[in-house]
């Protein structure tokens, strides 16, 4: 592939996240809410587990609480199993509650904002339907712009509110899950990262050829209308 080629594709690229910008401006504050919330669920993640090890080497193993549980625990608690039980108890339904709650905001707020957000570029593509000749709607069909209109706008939706706001959820996710895999145990840590050039790789050749056939099946799926 010439220099040329990838200079074009890489200009194209960011002409048109530049623009996808302009359009998520009015929204920037909704998706930074939806964004803090979803990182939330990181640490929320990680206690879900602590019940549960505080059952089996505490109560029922007979080891010492870790120092940083220590200072959590009521001394009136630690001093007993059966107390130690119910703090253990008590900590995975607050957990499990808070992380149910945690979902029903970001869920509400994701919703409201890709709904909006979909109005709104619906609305613009509209208007520019509208604008354009009769000429263009004879020779590409009125269905094209319809498709257009209907399904092609709800792609802001998904990069924005949804595939963005995931993969950086995901990954702070897997790098906190690696941190303490890590610390639990160095070898076991390296054997999860393994896998991860292999993806990248894959990831890498995959792109280009994955595009190109989803912009056929989008034309395809025009073509059907």
């Amino acid at each position: 592939m010439s220099t040329g080629v990838v200079a074009g594709a890489a200009y194209r690229d960011r002409a048109l996240v530049s623009r996808l910008l302009r359009e998520l401006r009015p929204w920037w504050l909704h998706i930074v809410s939806i964004f803090g919330l979803s990182l939330l669920a990181t640490p929320l993640a990680l206690l879900t587990p602590v019940p549960l090890m505080m059952v089996v080497d505490s109560v029922l193993g007979g080891q010492p609480l870790p120092p940083i549980l220590s200072r959590l625990v009521p001394d009136a608690a630690e001093r007993s199993d059966q107390g130690l039980l119910i703090f253990a108890v008590l900590l995975f339904v607050g957990v499990a509650v808070i992380s149910q709650l945690l979902d029903l905001i970001t869920t509400v707020l994701r919703t409201y904002t890709g709904e909006r957000l979909v109005l709104s570029v619906r609305s613009k593509l509209f208007e520019r339907a509208q604008g354009m000749s009769l000429a263009y709607h004879d020779k590409v069909g009125a269905s094209d712009s319809a498709y257009r209109i209907q399904d092609d706008a709800k792609g802001l939706q998904y990069l924005a509110v949804d595939s963005v706001v995931s993969l950086v959820t995901s990954f702070v996710t897997l790098a906190a899950m690696i941190y303490v895999t890590a610390h639990i145990n160095s070898a076991l840590a390296l054997v999860a990262l393994a896998v991860s050039p292999v993806l990248i790789i894959a990831t890498r050749v995959f792109r280009r050829r994955l595009r190109k056939q989803a912009r056929g099946v989008k034309n395809i799926e025009s073509g059907a209308l």
